[in-house]
Order: C-alpha cells, then structure tokens, then sequence
C-alpha cells in the first residue's frame, strides 16, 4: 500500500511535520510491533547460544517464571 504523505510546514516552507491518514498509522504501528517481536526473538537466540557456550548462566525455572 503506498503512503499517502502530507508535510506540515512552517513559514519558511521548511517541513516540521508528516500526516498520516489513520488507517495508515495503523499498519505502521502493526509494522513496528513485528519489527520489535523479530528484534526480541533475535535477542533471545542470541541470549540462549551464550548459554549453550557457556558465556551465560542459564535462568533458574524460578526466575524464568518472575518473568512472565
């Protein structure tokens, strides 16, 4: 879906802000929240390969649960 941009400028024609239609908004924040799943799956193989080469101490079953 293409973007529909609109810039908010000031009196000097330099742009200070964009406007999104809501719908858009929308997709984008979807966007980001599977952008920030991926970071956080890739940081926790990351976390869990540390472990496995013993550069990290694996989390007992109690402090995995203080997690939730």
């Amino acid at each position: 879906m293409a973007m529909h941009i609109q810039y908010v400028t000031d009196e000097k024609g330099k742009k200070t802000a964009v406007q999104l239609s809501l719908k858009q908004w929308n997709d984008l924040q979807k966007s980001m929240k599977k952008m920030e799943l991926f970071d956080d799956l890739k940081q926790a193989f990351k976390e869990m390969e540390a472990m496995r080469k013993g550069k990290l101490k694996s989390p007992t079953t109690k402090e995995l649960l203080a997690q939730l």
